[in-house]
């Protein structure tokens, strides 16, 4: 998208915002905001019809029907023309609005691609889906609606101001300091730093709320099971509790400056009737009469640019709030390519004195989850890293894919540091199946191919050597079922050859396979082994492995604790060495025994 780069730091007005992303379209949105302006001042034009056909009434010696009629046809066609020009600019801003909020959600989702998986773990996935749609959403109503609507409120009180300047300069005197009053109430409201400070914690508020009920509806089942003990629901009620506290105290600060404000703006003609009729007792000339009684139909007519003023200042602070918490986004560091002109020479992954943590500097609990590793994954090998729960497994095969990066040392493929490569050449030549794997709402066939350009015989080749496609076909509807949230929902096992279905299908040179089988039962556990041995073949794989029977076979096993490189060598080596991996082995063996042993007692 040409003209549409990242923000910079320092944060924008509202209006730099919208021509910042809506470059190509600049011109256009200000012709049609033109257009819509012209529209709403054509409104004025009657009330210059009335004071023409007025005046002939009430100084005009003669009573001239001609310029009678004449003002009464200008008048028409001003509204005729209002209908007109408010219709194509209306639909020009709309047009650039639907192209913005297009251009927003691309920029975010791009940026959010690049960005480190220790983001999203501080960001919750109901926080960022609120920013993407209401915060973003708010920018059609500042360019459809509010942008044109204020310029042209704008344009009217000034032009009313103007004509009742020309009628009388005291009665535009009286009309302007009770507005200028009134604005000074309206600017306590919405224009101080304590206001935008206000309307910035209530985004954030609101985007708790978001977050919190989204966890609450997924974790449902852990929610009836605990009650109101249970710590998701204590913390919606917590951000419940702030909006509630904010509304209170936005509603405590706002209400005597709003009603002063209204009061003011309401009373226009209670400060305008005395004077316009001092005026008339001092002087009973036609003309002065036909300026009070102009001034009198006009100022109620200055009501409704000044409340659009004040109501759009609400929403525009809002929404200044929302894109603050969207350019907070865009600002946040993406992974920086390191310059290198070194090649990928084959599919060999090697960690040099790597170290690792998910906490900051500043956390004095901060532990190393990774602690100067050094391994080689060999090519079209079979590695294993096995260790007990926290020791390091599954961060290793998540540093290989960049999701995070390492603080010390650094991790190659095919001599080359990965951050020297590209996320996008990096993700192509990694594989990796996930121990949860994620079933996204769609159709088996998207699921499989993640919507890539590829065959549907590619596709049914891929599943059956993933060991999915006997199970697919006795779906309603095949391979065009739906699966995922709110419909067909798939066992852990079915889920996980899915996933090793579109590892087929992506034909990587590097598999991470974490804890493949961690959620198979016995029947599902030997299709996802067969599967996998199908996948790995002229590989190089790096399994991630809690059951030590699956990686027996594997040409070299690394022994991770506690963040280090214990032991390494294969299956029998490391039995021979009599160390930590023989224990891991023995306590499953004892485990599985007394669990055959169970089963056969109950036989009998």
């Amino acid at each position: 998208m040409k003209g549409v780069v990242l923000l910079n730091k320092k944060t924008k007005g509202i209006l730099k915002h919208i021509f910042h992303y809506s470059n190509d379209g600049k011109g256009f949105l200000i012709f049609s905001i033109c257009l819509s302006v012209a529209g709403m001042i054509c409104n004025v034009v009657p009330y210059v019809s009335v004071y023409f056909i007025t005046k002939v009434f009430l100084i005009s010696a003669d009573r001239n029907e001609g310029t009678i009629i004449l003002w009464i046809v200008i008048a028409g066609v001003a509204i005729l023309l209002n209908l007109i020009f408010t219709f194509f600019g209306s639909l020009g801003c709309h047009k650039m609005a639907f192209k913005t909020l297009y251009i927003y959600r691309m920029k975010l989702m791009e940026h959010l691609g690049r960005l480190s998986i220790g983001f999203f773990s501080k960001n919750t996935s109901g926080s960022i889906q609120k920013i993407m749609d209401e915060n973003i959403e708010k920018m059609e109503g500042i360019i459809a609606h509010m942008m044109p609507d204020l310029i042209g409120s704008f344009a009217v009180l000034l032009l009313l101001f103007a004509g009742i300047g020309y009628l009388n300069i005291i009665m535009a005197v009286t009309v302007l300091v009770s507005v200028v009053i009134a604005f000074i109430f309206q600017y306590m409201i919405f224009g101080s730093e304590s206001a935008k400070e206000r309307y910035a914690s209530y985004m954030k508020a609101s985007s708790n709320i978001t977050s919190s009920f989204s966890e609450y509806i997924k974790g449902m089942a852990e929610v009836k099971l605990f009650g109101k003990a249970g710590g998701m629901l204590k913390s919606l009620e917590k951000h419940l509790d702030e909006s509630l506290r904010w509304e209170i105290t936005n509603y405590r600060k706002a209400s005597f400056p709003m009603s002063m404000y209204k009061s003011m703006i309401l009373s226009l003609l209670t400060f305008a009737v005395p004077v316009g009729g001092l005026l008339i007792w001092s002087d009973p000339a036609g003309s002065t009469v036909l300026a009070v009684v102009m001034t009198l139909i006009i100022a109620p007519a200055l009501y409704e640019p000044l409340l659009t003023c004040v109501d759009y200042s609400t929403q525009i602070n809002l929404a200044k709030a929302g894109l603050f918490q969207i350019e907070n986004i865009i600002n946040e560091k993406a992974f920086a390519i390191k310059e290198s002109f070194d090649e990928i020479n084959g599919s060999d992954v090697s960690f040099d004195n790597v170290s690792f943590s998910y906490e900051s500097e500043a956390d004095p609990l901060r532990k190393l989850a990774v602690n100067k590793v050094s391994l080689v994954c060999r090519e079209k090998e079979m590695t294993a890293l096995v260790g007990e729960s926290g020791s390091g497994k599954s961060t290793i095969g998540q540093l290989i894919l960049r999701f995070w990066d390492v603080e010390e040392g650094s991790i190659k493929i095919g001599g080359k540091d990965i951050r020297a490569i590209g996320t996008k050449e990096l993700m192509e030549k990694i594989a990796f199946v996930f121990q949860d794997t994620y079933i996204f709402s769609d159709t088996v066939k998207n699921n499989i191919s993640m919507n890539r350009d590829v065959s549907e015989e590619e596709i049914m080749k891929a599943a059956k050597k993933a060991r999915c496609h006997e199970f697919i076909m006795n779906l309603p509807n095949g391979y065009d079922t739906m699966i995922g949230s709110g419909s067909i929902k798939l066992s852990g096992g079915e889920a996980q050859r899915i996933s090793i279905a579109r590892t087929f299908l992506k034909d990587s040179k590097i598999v991470i396979l974490d804890e493949a089988l961690a959620y198979a039962d016995a029947e599902n556990e030997n299709l996802i082994q067969e599967a996998i041995k199908n996948l790995i073949e002229d590989k190089t794989v790096i399994v991630v492995a809690h059951r030590l029977r699956s990686i027996m076979e594997a040409g070299n096993i690394i022994v991770l604790k506690e963040g280090k490189v214990i032991e390494e060598g294969t299956h029998e080596e490391l039995l021979e060495k009599g160390g930590e991996y023989k224990s891991l082995w023995d306590l499953q063996f004892e485990a599985e025994s007394w669990e055959i042993e169970r089963k056969a007692g109950e036989l009998q």
